[in-house]
């Protein structure tokens, strides 16, 4: 049984909303630029492929805000799951997350936080091997930034156990910060002049702008992974049944806008039909030709504070989902441990971070994060498909706020969401199947904890 002395603190409406904004702005924005131009080098394609993208995550915030209100517990998928589809197939949905998901997500976003921007603050010896360890063809070799990078984990993870004000107060902060730089660049464009010439541009007479519109759409789509942050902590949100589906909706809708204005921001320094020739980065590129080569440093701390910002939100969230399963008897009962006087789940909290350090020293986390893709894409047209089963099994429970635009809204996303999912296949089988196979591997595990219960 959870130890608790007394109520949890609750996250207001604009610390929720800064925990999906948070999740949302990431390292994806910076980096996905270039791809999802080769399909696009239009700008006003490419601009309206981004608000594409941000509507159809706006629409599956919309879908989540029902569910989040209707059953504000921690956990997310795993609680909408179980309510709807069962117990097996949340837990497999709940295993995948704990085991590899969030894990995976806070080592890759750790080590690439310290890898990219760590020698600007602590030097070069970040990026080169520490210690290896060869044996025969394969060598094993740790860098500065994997154990830089458990540091961070590590750090975020006593933020978080410290109290969820704390790390709230950490989001809010890490959040802001880069947003209000990126609005001061979008307003310092206005009074300079591109000075270095652009790179070649792609030839574009034999590509097809509505071609080009799906594959770049489904890249942004996982740029805005995130937009269901808050429903992971539903039982710690105040007013959950106003302020759950507020946070979604306002997180999502200010994300769309934020990636707007960046992608503006660096089609001013270099047009789309330019980007994919854009060395070494676009947006290194795009900020040098625009600001000069000093303006570099500043945008490694915006970029820094986003990824710092992300992996706060991740930590944040994804220990609830194991802290949801031990309270429904299929995970370790210790998970479920709060402390007494932070009111934190620092055993799912301990638990996840671990994870994420040994994936970072494993340094197969990427691969890892990879396989699992395919499978989270899934359990969340499972969730929203949820919504539907809900409104059919129990008409009458209480639903502070039902979805916009229901059945469309919902329906539209598990399309796409679907569609999507259907392309990874085709494209990636082999991370699909290894996906697959990992989730799998949950059954036994599921099956050792029903007798265990039974016994």
């Amino acid at each position: 049984m959870a130890t608790s002395t007394s109520s949890p603190p609750k996250l207001g409406p604009l610390t929720a909303t800064a925990v999906v904004l948070g999740n949302i702005v990431g390292v994806m924005i910076f980096l996905t630029q270039s791809d999802v131009a080769k399909h696009l080098p239009w700008n006003s394609w490419f601009l309206a492929a981004w608000a594409i993208g941000g509507v159809l995550a706006l629409f599956g915030a919309l879908s989540y805000g029902e569910l989040g209100a209707m059953m504000p517990k921690a956990g997310g998928d795993y609680v909408y799951i179980r309510e709807a589809l069962g117990p097996r197939t949340a837990f497999l949905s709940g295993w995948t997350s704990v085991v590899i998901t969030f894990p995976g997500s806070i080592a890759a976003m750790a080590v690439g936080l310290c890898f990219y921007q760590g020698p600007v603050v602590f030097g070069g010896w970040v990026q080169k091997p520490l210690w290896s360890f060869a044996w025969g063809s394969w060598t094993y070799k740790v860098t500065g930034a994997q154990l830089l990078a458990i540091g961070v984990i590590l750090l975020l993870t006593v933020i978080n156990h410290i109290g969820l004000k704390v790390a709230g107060w950490l989001q809010a902060t890490v959040t802001i910060l880069p947003i209000l730089l990126m609005l001061a660049a979008g307003v310092a464009v206005f009074f300079v002049s591109p000075t270095s010439p652009l790179p070649a541009a792609v030839a574009t007479q034999d590509l097809s702008p509505w071609a080009g519109l799906w594959p770049a759409i489904a890249l942004i789509f996982f740029a805005f992974a995130g937009w269901n942050a808050t429903t992971y902590i539903g039982s710690e949100i105040d007013q959950p049944g106003r302020n759950i589906p507020l946070s979604l909706t306002l997180g999502t809708l200010l994300a769309v806008a934020v990636y707007l204005l960046i992608s503006w921001v660096f089609l001013q320094g270099v047009p789309a039909a330019s980007m994919p020739n854009a060395r070494p980065t676009v947006y290194i590129f795009a900020i040098q030709r625009l600001f000069g080569s000093s303006a570099g440093h500043l945008l490694t701390l915006v970029i820094a504070l986003a990824v710092l910002g992300s992996l706060n939100a991740t930590v944040m969230v994804g220990a609830r989902i194991s802290e949801a399963m031990s309270q429904n008897g299929v995970a370790l009962p210790s998970l479920q441990h709060r402390h007494p006087r932070f009111q934190t789940p620092t055993a799912a909290l301990w638990l996840q971070g671990g994870l994420a350090c040994i994936l970072v020293l494993s340094g197969r986390f990427d691969q890892l994060v990879k396989y699992t893709a395919g499978v989270m894409m899934a359990f969340s047209s499972l969730t929203v498909l949820a919504l539907f089963v809900l409104r059919v099994r129990q008409p009458d429970t209480p639903r502070p706020y039902k979805t916009w635009g229901y059945p469309w809204v919902p329906g539209i996303f598990v399309a796409f969401n679907t569609a999507v999912l259907v392309g990874l296949c085709i494209q990636s089988t082999y991370e699909v199947l290894w996906g697959v196979a990992i989730t799998l591997l949950g059954v036994p595990v599921y099956a050792w904890y029903q007798r265990s219960t039974a016994s």
